[in-house]
């Protein structure tokens, strides 16, 4: 009985050590991103690693990766290498997730027009038709489970555009998504950061064009 009662401490040891050092959970956000991810936005999305503690919540993403709907040249929308995050473990077995923060630094994104519009309005309007058919709720992994994201902040985005405008969006800051609500789905959290990310692109873009302009006008009669 005693080298039975040893041998159930040591599978427990081992279960929990096999947890923190594989990060389980990590890996299960990673397929969760880069299954559902792609029918959102109807482009490629790939993240290269996840790591989250089950005992503080604190985490971090790197890679992530995410393309461009059909239709457009640049290689990827946006970018980022380093992203932090911090979530309530407590919450992690109830219906809704709470985030504390996000923090997306650095990220790089591509900006580009076609016909129809640009990649982040091709991007947000897949989204939108995601969310219509309810993909929200049926693909969302736990059975319908959702989130609050009490901060979220892109710091220091570099944005393209059409290969002449280069700038650095001023930090973007979101709170308390799905707060209002009782819990925001995945699709409806990256719809909220989508949208936001390109108002902000939709108002600085033409500035540093016509800034642009405003130069080479005055460096051509020298005033």
């Amino acid at each position: 009985m005693k080298k039975l009662l040893i041998l159930v401490a040591l599978l427990v040891a081992g279960s929990a050590a096999f947890f923190l050092l594989n990060n389980p959970l990590g890996r299960l956000v990673k397929l969760a991103v880069e299954e559902f991810g792609p029918r959102m936005t109807q482009a490629d999305v790939r993240v290269g690693n996840i790591k989250i503690s089950a005992t503080d919540g604190q985490g971090a993403i790197s890679g992530l990766l995410l393309g461009n709907p059909k239709g457009f040249k640049t290689e990827y929308a946006l970018k980022a290498n380093k992203i932090e995050i911090s979530i309530d473990p407590s919450s992690l077995a109830q219906n809704v997730v709470v985030i504390h923060s996000v923090v997306i630094d650095a990220p790089q994104i591509n900006y580009e027009k076609s016909d129809h519009g640009t990649n982040f309005d091709a991007i947000q309007r897949n989204i939108e038709q995601y969310l219509g058919e309810g993909g929200g709720k049926k693909d969302d992994r736990g059975a319908g489970k959702k989130m609050i994201v009490d901060s979220l902040i892109i710091h220091n985005a570099k944005v393209s555009y059409g290969g002449t405008v280069d700038l650095t969006l001023p930090d973007i800051k979101l709170h308390n998504i799905g707060k209002k609500t009782g819990g925001a789905t995945s699709a409806q959290v990256v719809k909220a950061i989508i949208g936001e990310l390109t108002a902000q692109m939709a108002l600085a873009i033409p500035a540093a064009v016509a800034g642009g302009v405003k130069s080479a006008v005055k460096g051509l009669f020298g005033k």
